[in-house]
């Protein structure tokens, strides 16, 4: 009769199971959201440091090929994103030439960032490609970044000037944000750098509790 009564104490009932199996459930079910950001937020750091390195490919062949060379991209907030290495300077991306394009979640837009890179933060004024004026090797007004023979990011102003590193404006820097949005208010941020030395540098973006945030 003991022995029948410590079994039976010493397995669990059905109830008993049900409960854990629930508490499982909620708990998964609670990380999954979580889980799920640092994957987007990894996916849209990958395309961050894909951006740079097309950025510094387009450095290294201007300087081999001595002349300049200027990145075509979509337009703001296009998906799936692509840029291009204008190789032939018609203003559009060729098969043959080098490219990359972007998850279909990430976008390529400077509207709508919260908190802005600005001087301060960077150590220069940078430009972004709404107030790029850059002419393209047939003399089309193409807004892009631009490298030229020396490796520095360039702009050309009129048809009739070189790409230049120094313009009327001042030195030549460059910015562009990623964003990939999961819902309206749901959004997050990277964005690439180019100094008017032609440092490259990816930013991620954090947002803070206060409702700001902090790039790094």
């Amino acid at each position: 009769m003991r022995a029948t009564e410590k079994n039976a104490q010493a397995g669990f009932s059905l109830t008993e199971l049900l409960v854990v199996v629930a508490i499982i459930l909620i708990v998964g079910g609670m990380s999954l959201p979580s889980i799920a950001r640092v994957v987007d937020n990894a996916r849209l750091k990958a395309a961050s440091q894909q951006l740079a390195s097309l950025y510094q490919q387009a450095r290294i062949r201007s300087t081999q090929d001595n002349t300049y060379y200027e990145l075509v991209s979509t337009p703001s907030g296009a998906r799936p994103a692509q840029v291009c290495i204008d190789l032939d300077g018609d203003g559009v991306c060729g098969p043959t030439e080098p490219q990359i394009e972007l998850p279909s979640q990430v976008t390529l837009s400077n509207i709508g960032v919260p908190v802005a890179l600005d001087q301060t933060a960077l150590g220069f004024p940078a430009i972004g490609v709404e107030a790029s004026v850059m002419y393209n090797q047939q003399d089309i007004m193409v807004p892009g970044l631009a490298w030229n023979s020396r490796g520095l990011p360039c702009q050309r102003t009129s048809t009739t000037s070189p790409c230049a590193n120094l313009t009327p404006s001042g030195a030549v820097a460059w910015m562009q944000y990623l964003q990939m949005q999961r819902s309206v208010v749901d959004v997050s941020y990277a964005a690439v750098s180019v100094s008017p030395t032609g440092h490259v540098r990816t930013w991620s973006y954090a947002p803070t509790s206060s409702g700001g945030g902090n790039w790094f």
